[in-house]
């Protein structure tokens, strides 16, 4: 999966995740992805469900806390089928930082 192929929100919660609230929901994924690769028991669908439930959700609620308004929801802003997308990005995006040994 490429980049150009997210849409705008999802990027602008890609960046939102990795920049601003990057130490309490991305690096901890990192890291413990990075451990069940040097494990060897990786699985890419594990870590894609894993990365939509502990990084891009959490990073989504606060989002919306910040910058959205009452009336926006997660669901209508960030819809789940757009966020597995991106969180296939980042778990592809994360292989291969892991194969070149950033662990």
């Amino acid at each position: 999966m490429k980049r150009n192929e997210l849409s705008h929100e999802m990027i602008e919660l890609e960046l939102y995740t990795k920049h601003n609230v990057g130490r309490a929901y991305y690096e901890p994924s990192y890291k413990v992805l990075g451990k069940f690769h040097q494990a060897g028991t990786y699985n890419l669908d594990r870590a894609i469900k894993y990365i939509d439930r502990y990084c891009l959700t959490p990073a989504a609620k606060q989002y919306l806390l910040e910058f959205g308004s009452m009336t926006d929801s997660v669901k209508n802003i960030f819809p789940k089928s757009d966020r597995l997308k991106l969180a296939e990005y980042l778990a592809l995006e994360m292989v291969g930082e892991f194969r070149l040994g950033n662990y």
